[in-house]
C-alpha cells in the first residue's frame, strides 16, 4: 500500500479556533479585545523569531495558531460592537412589553418537538417601532417563537408584534452595554411572537428561486402520492425540513436523520453527477463546473453550517487541482474550519457544525485507509486461494463478487466510523445512544445516491416528472420503512445518560476497552505506512 501523508501543521489552528469560539463569546466584551490583541503580539514575535531563523517550524505552528484565535476575537468583537450599537438593543434593557416589528425570515418556522405546538423561527429585524417613539431602523436578529405559524419561505417580509427576553445580568438600564453584556449575551437574543405575522413582501433574489424549485417539487410529489417522498426529498435537495413529527423521530432513533440535513454527503454526490455529464469537456471547464454548483447551491440553501463546510472543502480541493496538486481531504476540513470560525465564530457553538466535522474528520483519517487496505486483503486473500467462492466462481463474477465486498464493509465501516465519532456530541443533544445505525446505514446506502440524483433531476430540469417522482416515492417508503422498523426494536436505543455525565461515561468505556484490549490481545504495528510531518516544500 502507498504512504500515506497525514498532514498535521494547521491542526493546532484548528482546535485554536474551536477553542476560541467556546471561550471568547463567554468573556465580558471589554476584555475581548484585550485577549485578541495580546494573542496576536505574539503570533508576529513569533512570526518574527522564525523570519530570524530563531524559531522554526514549531514556532511557525504556534503562530498560526495564536494568529487564529485572535482572529476569532477580533470578529467577534467586532459583532458584538455592531450589534451593541443597535437602537434597539438599548431599548432592550429597559422596560419594553411589546412593539411592531418589520422583519424578514432567514429560517422558515419549524417545530422542534412532535408534542409541542410551539415553532421556532429565525428573524432578521429591518425596523421597530417602540410606543411613543419614531421607527427605528435595526439589523438585529433574534430567534422567535410562535404558535400556528405559517410556512413562511425564507426572505419573506413580516409585519408583526414582538416580546424581547431581557438580559440576565442586565439589573437596571445601563446606557453602557459592556459593563454586563458578554457575545453570548447578544448573539442569544430571543423573542416571543404575541401577534399573527403579516406577510408585506414575498422572497426575492436567491431565496426567490428557491422557493418556485421547491413549488415545482411539492407539485411533482403531489401528483406521485408518496408522503414519504414529500417529507425526504425536499430536506435532501433543498434542505427544506418538515416539522418534527414521528417520521423524523424514527429517522433519529434509527441514526439515519443525516440524510435530511445537506452536508458533505450530498456535495459529493451532486458533484459526481455534474463531473458525469461534464464527462467529454476538458478538465477545467469540468473543474469550472463543480465550481459553479458549490457556489450556487450555497447561495440558493441559505448559510446552513454543515453546507459550508462541504462547499469550503470542495473548493479546496478545486484550487489544488487547478493547481495541479493532489488534494488533501484532512488539511482541506482544517482549512474549512479555520475560515467558516473566524467569520463566523457562533458556528463553533452550533451542533449541527460539530457533527458534521467530526463525522467527516473521522472518514477522511480511518474510512479510507480501511477501504484500501481492505481492497488489498482481498486480493491477498484470492492469491492464496483462501475463498473456496473466489475460486469456483468465474473471473467476472469474482471481480463483482469483490466489488460488492468492499462496498458493503466499506458503508458498514464509513457509518461505524461516524457514529463513533458523533456519539459525544450527540449526547449533548439527547440521551440514549443508537445501537442499529450500522444496520440501517448499510439497509438505505443502495438508494440514497439515487434519491438525491433523482431528486436533484426532478427539481432542477423541467421534465413533467411523474414517472420518476413515483420511483423516487418507491425509495423514499423503503427508507421510512427501514427507520420505522429500526426505531420500533426495543434494542434500538441504549440508555446513556445526557451531557456531561453521558461523555464522562463513555470516556470512561472506552478507556476500559482500549486497556482490555492492549492488556489481553497481541500487540500489531500500522506497518510503516504513515507519514505525520510531510517535507517542507
Amino acid at each position: 500500500m502507498e504512504r500515506r501523508i497525514l498532514d498535521l501543521r494547521l491542526l493546532p489552528a484548528t482546535l485554536s479556533s474551536w477553542l476560541g469560539t467556546l471561550i471568547l463569546p463567554g468573556l465580558p466584551l471589554e476584555w475581548e479585545p484585550i485577549a485578541s490583541a495580546m494573542s496576536l503580539v505574539i503570533a508576529a514575535a513569533l512570526l518574527l523569531g522564525v523570519y530570524y531563523r530563531r524559531l522554526y517550524g514549531v514556532g511557525l505552528t504556534l503562530a498560526l495558531a495564536l494568529g487564529v484565535f485572535g482572529g476569532v476575537g477580533l470578529s467577534l468583537s467586532q459583532s458584538a460592537r455592531q450589534i451593541s450599537a443597535d437602537p434597539l438593543v438599548r431599548a432592550w434593557q429597559g422596560d419594553i412589553s411589546q412593539f411592531r416589528v418589520l422583519a424578514m425570515v432567514e429560517n422558515p418556522p419549524r417545530k422542534y418537538a412532535p408534542s409541542s405546538g410551539q415553532q421556532i423561527i429565525q428573524l432578521q429585524l429591518l425596523e421597530a417601532r417602540i410606543p411613543g417613539t419614531p421607527k427605528i431602523k435595526t439589523e438585529l436578529q433574534v430567534v422567535a417563537f410562535g404558535q400556528r405559524l405559517a410556512p413562511y419561505a425564507r426572505g419573506t417580509v413580516l409585519e408583526t408584534s414582538l416580546k424581547l427576553e431581557k438580559p440576565h445580568r442586565a439589573a437596571e438600564i445601563n446606557p453602557f452595554i459592556y459593563d454586563f453584556a458578554s457575545v453570548n449575551t447578544l448573539l442569544d437574543i430571543s423573542a416571543q411572537i404575541v401577534a399573527t405575522p403579516k406577510v408585506r413582501a414575498g422572497p426575492c433574489g436567491a431565496a426567490a428561486l428557491k422557493q418556485k424549485l421547491a413549488s415545482r417539487l411539492e407539485e411533482k410529489l403531489v401528483a406521485a402520492k408518496s408522503p414519504a417522498a414529500a417529507a425526504l426529498l425536499p430536506a435532501m435537495i433543498l434542505g427544506i425540513r418538515a416539522d418534527a413529527s414521528a417520521d423524523t423521530e424514527a429517522l433519529k432513533t434509527a441514526g439515519i436523520v443525516h440524510i435530511t440535513c445537506v452536508s458533505g454527503m450530498h456535495i459529493s454526490v451532486l458533484l459526481s453527477l455534474v463531473a458525469l455529464l461534464t464527462s467529454g469537456l476538458q478538465r477545467r471547464w469540468r473543474l469550472a463546473a463543480c465550481g459553479s454548483l458549490l457556489i450556487g447551491y450555497c447561495l440558493l440553501l441559505g448559510p446552513a453550517p454543515s453546507l459550508l463546510r462541504a462547499a469550503l472543502m470542495g473548493m479546496v480541493s478545486i484550487l489544488a487541482l487547478t493547481r495541479g496538486r493532489e488534494p488533501s481531504s484532512f488539511s482541506s476540513l482544517q482549512t474549512a474550519v479555520i475560515g467558516l470560525l473566524i467569520f463566523e465564530p457562533s458556528f463553533g457553538q452550533d451542533a449541527g457544525f460539530l457533527l458534521s466535522v467530526s463525522a467527516t474528520a473521522a472518514i477522511v483519517l480511518f474510512a479510507k485507509p480501511f477501504e484500501a487496505k481492505l481492497q488489498e486483503n482481498l486480493k491477498s486473500f484470492e492469491r492464496k486461494g483462501s475463498w473456496l467462492i473466489l475460486r469456483v466462481a468465474s473471473e467476472k463474477c469474482r471481480s463483482r463478487l469483490e466489488k460488492f465486498l468492499v462496498a458493503f464493509l466499506t458503508v458498514s465501516a464509513v457509518s461505524l466510523i461516524a457514529q463513533i465519532a458523533c456519539l459525544p456530541g450527540q449526547l449533548f443533544i439527547r440521551p440514549g445512544i443508537s445501537t442499529l445505525t450500522v444496520l440501517a446505514n448499510v439497509a438505505i446506502a443502495p438508494v440514497v445516491t439515487l434519491l438525491i440524483w433523482g431528486g436533484a433531476c426532478l427539481t432542477f430540469l423541467p421534465l413533467p416528472g411523474t414517472l420518476l417522482a413515483k420511483i423516487l416515492g418507491i425509495g423514499c417508503s423503503w427508507v421510512m420503512m427501514v427507520a420505522h422498523g429500526v426505531a420500533a426494536n426495543r434494542l434500538a436505543v441504549l440508555p446513556w445518560p445526557q451531557g456531561i455525565p453521558g461523555i464522562l461515561a463513555l470516556s470512561a468505556v472506552a478507556c476500559g476497552a482500549s486497556f482490555i484490549f492492549r492488556c489481553y490481545f497481541a500487540k500489531t504495528g500500522i506497518g510503516g505506512n504513515v507519514e505525520v510531518w510531510p517535507p517542507s516544500r
